[in-house]
C-alpha cells in the first residue's frame, strides 16, 4: 500500500508514544517518552526554526515510522539541514525507516548524524552518508566519592575507578589557563546580541545559535540549563551554556570571539570552575570538533574518553563547512538524551 509522510502535531502525542515504545521495545516509565519532554522535543514553539520538528510516515492511516528532526541552519535559514532523532520504523513494515530518510533528506538542505550506535553507524554510509569529521569528548571528575555512590556500574571496578578519579579530580583544573581579566557570569539569551558572532565568531567556525535558541533550550524539562557569559574589560568575549543532569555537567556548547587553543583552555577552564560550584555536579562532560578546541581541552585539566564520528549527507551541495568546525553537545539530542541512570563518562 501507499505510504504518506506528514508532519506531526501536539494531538498526535499518544499514537506517537505508543508507536515508539513499541518500535524500541521499553516501557511507558523510559524518560524518552516523558511526555513532557516529547512536547518540547517536537512541538514547543522554537524561535529559530519554524518548520515541524517530527514526522512520520503512515500506512492504511497507521504510523509505519516516524522521525524527529534536531535543526541547523547556515546563511540566515537559507540553508537548512537536520539531525534525524528518534528515527524508528515498524518492524511489519520492512524499509519503512528508510523509506522516511529518502523523503525528509529531500526537503531539507543536508543531513548529519553525530555517533548513534553501532547498528546505526554501519547503516548510514550504506545510506549516502559519509564521514566528515570526529568529535572529541572529554570529561573530569568533581567528586569522585560521591560519583561512585551514584554509579550505574556496581562491580569491582568502582575501587580502581574511585582511587584514579580522586587523584584525577585532585590536580589541577586548567585555573591558570584563564586569561588575565576574564571572568564569567550568569547571562539571559538577549545579552549575546550585538557583534559577539563577527570575525572567526561567525558561521564558518560555530553553529550560528541565535538568542532564541537559548531560549528554547533553556526551557529543556530534561535538565536545567543556564547560560553564561565570559568577559574582560573589552565586554563579552564569549559564552557557554552547562547544565547538570543526573551528577554530569554537560558543557552544551561553548561560543567564543577569538577560538584559539588558549581561549579554549580559558572557557573550559572557567566551565570547570562554574561546575564546581553547582552542588549536585559529580563530573564535567564536554565535546567538540577535532582541532584546538580538543587542545585547549586537554590544556584545561579535561581528558580524553572517545572520538564519536560525525556523518554528513550533503547531495545538494550546498553545505560547505571548514575542517575545524565546531560541532558540540547542542547540535545533537546527546544533551537531553537521559538514561534513566547517571551515565558518567569516567
Amino acid at each position: 500500500m501507499k505510504l504518506s509522510l506528514r508532519p506531526t502535531t501536539i494531538d498526535d502525542l499518544g499514537e506517537v508514544r505508543e508507536f515508539l515504545k513499541q518500535a524500541f521495545d521499553i516501557g511507558e516509565d523510559e524518560p524518552f517518552l516523558d511526555p513532557v519532554l516529547m512536547r518540547w522535543k517536537y512541538w514547543d514553539l522554537r524561535g529559530d526554526w519554524d518548520w515541524p520538528r517530527a514526522y512520520v510516515l503512515e500506512q492504511d492511516g497507521l504510523i509505519v515510522a516516524h522521525a524527529g528532526v534536531y535543526p541547523l541552519s547556515f546563511n540566515g535559514a537559507a540553508v537548512r539541514g537536520v539531525q534525524l532523532i528518534d528515527w524508528a520504523s515498524s518492524k511489519l513494515v520492512p524499509g519503512a525507516g528508510r523509506a522516511l530518510l529518502k523523503r525528509l533528506s529531500g526537503m531539507f538542505d543536508f543531513v548529519y548524524a553525530i555517533g548513534g550506535n553501532a547498528t546505526t553507524r554501519k547503516i548510514l554510509p550504506a545510506l549516502g552518508f559519509e564521514e566528515y569529521t570526529k568529535v572529541w569528548n572529554y570529561a573530569r571528575p568533581l567528586r569522585p566519592l560521591r560519583q561512585i555512590v551514584s554509579h550505574p556500574n556496581r562491580d569491582w571496578k568502582l575501587g580502581v575507578r574511585l582511587a584514579r578519579n580522586t587523584l584525577w579530580s585532585a590536580s589541577k583544573a586548567g585555573g591558570n589557563r584563564v586569561p588575565p581579566g576574564w571572568k564569567v557570569s550568569r547571562i539571559e539569551p538577549g545579552a549575546i546580541l550585538g557583534d559577539l558572532y563577527k570575525g572567526r565568531m561567525g558561521e564558518d567556525y560555530f553553529s550560528p545559535r541565535p538568542p532564541a535558541f537559548f531560549e528554547y533550550i533553556l526551557c529543556c524539562p530534561a535538565l536545567p540549563i543556564h547560560l553564561y557569559g565570559i568577559e574582560d574589560e573589552r565586554g563579552l568575549r564569549g559564552h557557554f551554556a552547562m547544565g547538570v543532569m543526573r551528577g554530569q555537567a554537560l558543557v552544551t556548547g561553548v561560543w567564543i570571539r577569538e577560538p584559539d587553543r588558549e581561549a579554549w583552555a580559558g572557557a573550559y577552564s572557567q566551565a570547570q570552575q562554574v561546575a564546581m560550584g553547582l552542588e549536585d555536579a559529580n563530573e564535567i562532560a564536554a565535546s567538540g570538533s577535532v582541532g584546538s578546541s580538543e587542545e585547549g581541552a586537554a590544556l584545561s585539566g579535561l581528558r580524553h574518553v572517545e572520538y564519536t564520528p560525525v556523518y554528513l549527507l550533503n547531495k545538494k551541495g550546498k553545505l560547505a563547512l571548514r575542517t575545524d568546525f565546531q560541532f558540540q553537545l547542542c547540535d545533537s539530542d546527546a544533551f537531553f538524551l537521559d538514561l534513566g541512570h547517571s551515565a558518567y563518562w569516567t
